[in-house]
């Protein structure tokens, strides 16, 4: 069982490899790697509940998805008790997990599944936007934002912020946010422009 006490860990990069290494998270990489595609939705809302909403959602937001440079932040919060955080970052590993490993399980809607969806994600792989898995390739928030309501708007999507926050992995209200922000952007226009001529 790992300390609890900060002072046992030189650093956040040493507590976070005394993690990997903690029965509590190779107890749930097993059973990310016993699970069915089916239970994707379950691990992925599992994973998200919790990470939670305060800081340490907000920086694995930020950085993309990538444990690391979250937990280095987090680490310097006082208040951010190590059981918490272990709690937080289980749940970060376990979307990590999902995604690299989870591509072809990944439980890609109806929606997307169409010959006009397939079409618009060739494009968009072709431009370097998104992965064959309908993957966010490298982009900030408001261009994932911009992306799927692009997608959405073309397939005629209403419920656009629900079926990509699933897919990627983030919360709705977020990627809604990202738009409503990207709309106050000027260089929205240029990067809508360019998914209008990528798109057709």
């Amino acid at each position: 069982m790992m300390s609890s006490n900060r002072r046992d860990y030189g650093s956040a990069a040493e507590w976070l490899a005394a993690l990997r290494q903690d029965d509590a998270w190779l107890y749930q990489l097993q059973r990310l790697q016993d699970s069915t595609e089916s239970d994707f939705n379950i691990h992925h809302d599992d994973a998200m509940r919790r990470i939670g909403n305060g800081e340490t959602y907000e920086f694995w937001d930020i950085y993309q998805h990538k444990v690391e440079p979250v937990v280095a932040e987090v680490w310097q919060i006082a208040e951010l008790s190590l059981i918490k955080l272990k709690i937080q970052t289980i749940g970060m590993l376990s979307i990590e997990w999902l995604e690299q490993h989870g591509g072809k399980n990944k439980v890609v809607p109806e929606r997307l599944k169409t010959d006009e969806a397939k079409e618009l994600l060739a494009d968009l792989v072709d431009a370097g936007m998104l992965t064959e898995n309908w993957q966010p390739n490298g982009l900030s928030g408001t261009e994932r934002a911009l992306v799927a309501k692009a997608v959405s708007d073309r397939l005629v999507v209403n419920e656009v912020w629900q079926l990509f926050g699933q897919l990627w992995g983030e919360k709705p209200e977020t990627l809604r946010a990202y738009y409503n922000k990207a709309m106050e952007q000027k260089k929205s226009l240029k990067y809508l422009d360019k998914l209008k001529n990528i798109l057709g």
